[in-house]
């Protein structure tokens, strides 16, 4: 890992109000995320990073981020299941306490952005439904979905072959958009209905509205940022063939970075604020 002092500087370097952070899990050592936090703090820049969820076991860490410019974190829950995460092998927080971590971000002022796989064994018809209902309810900004894919030469691809549930070895549909095995609860075009129904209930109007910051002050950016990012493919066609696409998103993020500094500031007067 790079020393803080050198990521602030290059950081400082790019001249842009905001940055992503690529690595898997910026917090896999936390004594180093401390230290890169308090690099970045004076920047007055905002970021994002791909996180885990079991950061938020030590919530001023999560403060330090807030006020070193986090504004979103990615965070692969995977599924409401237990039983899933532990056939997974993935050590993870309790499914019952996703919500309660979800919070502290948000009393941060990070916004979060959960991935979820379908088609786990424990999964069944109503897990469309109860997931789309569980991420309306703790209001996660955004949400990305993946069918399972058994990979060749993994584990999971093994056992699927053991159990006479692979369909077919067409790797181009091995995207984790479709559906390349047979589901323990429920049939391949049961799963491919509903992960398609899932993006489209997220990515509507009301559930955009269902998700928004209890923040009033956050709200207008939020729906801004939302709207055009989820409901306006064909006005970023148009602003890609014309070559537009910075001069219409940067004051857009300038205004993010102004509103996050003013969040900032009241942070770190008050400590955590009312998400």
């Amino acid at each position: 890992m790079r020393a803080p002092e050198q990521v602030a500087s290059e950081f400082l370097a790019t001249g842009a109000p905001y940055g992503v952070f690529v690595d898997n899990n910026l917090g896999s050592n936390r004594r180093y995320l401390r230290s890169l936090c308090q690099a970045l703090a004076p920047l007055e820049k905002i970021w994002s990073a791909a996180i885990t969820l079991d950061v938020t076991d030590e919530p001023d860490l999560v403060r330090e981020m807030g006020l070193a410019g986090c504004t979103g974190v990615f965070i692969g829950f995977e599924s409401l299941s237990d039983d899933n995460i532990r056939a997974a092998g993935k050590r993870s927080p309790r499914a019952k306490d996703y919500a309660q971590r979800v919070e502290v971000f948000h009393r941060n002022g990070i916004q979060v952005n959960g991935s979820f796989v379908l088609g786990f064994d424990d999964d069944r018809p109503d897990v469309f439904e109860n997931l789309a209902g569980w991420i309306e309810q703790n209001r996660l900004e955004c949400a990305t979905f993946h069918i399972l894919t058994p990979y060749p030469n993994t584990p999971l691809f093994r056992r699927m072959v053991a159990e006479d549930r692979i369909l077919h070895q067409d790797w181009s549909l091995y995207d984790t958009a479709h559906c390349v095995f047979r589901p323990k609860h429920m049939t391949p075009e049961q799963l491919e209905a509903g992960y398609a129904w899932i993006y489209q209930r997220l990515f509507s109007v009301s559930s955009i509205w269902a998700r928004r910051p209890r923040q009033l002050f956050a709200v207008p950016p939020y729906l801004a940022m939302s709207l055009l990012y989820k409901r306006s493919n064909w006005l970023w066609k148009f602003f890609i063939r014309h070559r537009i696409t910075h001069a219409v998103w940067n004051p857009l993020v300038q205004l993010t970075r102004l509103r996050h500094l003013h969040y900032r500031a009241r942070l770190a007067r008050e400590g955590a604020l009312p998400g």
